[in-house]
């Protein structure tokens, strides 16, 4: 039996993501620092066509990703798109058929995947206030800037 079996000893792990395009839709780049028992683990990509909204999922999809066992895990965003789509968009957009209000698409690829990868762990989504001087969200944020050029 897994040590980790029982929510209550599940490893806790904090997240950090980002997402950035330039321009917006355009050369895209993502980044993540993960804060697992064992360590921290930095991650980042690019993309090339993308928008800034499929690179906040992104982001968050490939952190999920990234934690190798369950965990409880507290998921720190500057995106309100990713933090309200998760918690309260979702299930509209999902009985809709993946669309918003006005019959356009949601980004129903990446909107799966980050739900599949959510199941795995007992995720808290927290937003907090971008470009504020919060020093990890400023470290995700410089990765994605990064690697809109590096990776794209």
């Amino acid at each position: 039996m897994n040590k980790y079996n029982h929510k209550k000893n599940l490893p806790k792990v904090v997240v950090y993501t980002d997402g950035a395009c330039d321009p917006n839709p355009g050369r895209g780049g993502w980044g993540a620092i993960l804060f697992l028992p064992e360590g921290e683990k930095v991650l980042s990509g690019g993309v090339n066509p993308s928008t800034n909204n499929r690179m906040e999922l992104t982001a968050a999809i490939q952190a999920l990703r990234a934690v190798p066992y369950q965990a409880q895990i507290t998921l720190y965003t500057d995106s309100q798109y990713l933090k309200r789509g998760i918690e309260e968009w979702l299930p509209v957009w999902q009985a809709r058929n993946w669309r918003r209000k006005g019959g356009k698409l949601v980004n129903v690829d990446l909107w799966k995947q980050l739900v599949q990868e959510a199941k795995r762990h007992q995720v808290t989504w927290r937003w907090i206030r971008g470009h504020y001087g919060e020093p990890n969200n400023e470290r995700v944020n410089k990765l994605a800037q990064k690697a809109i050029f590096q990776n794209s």
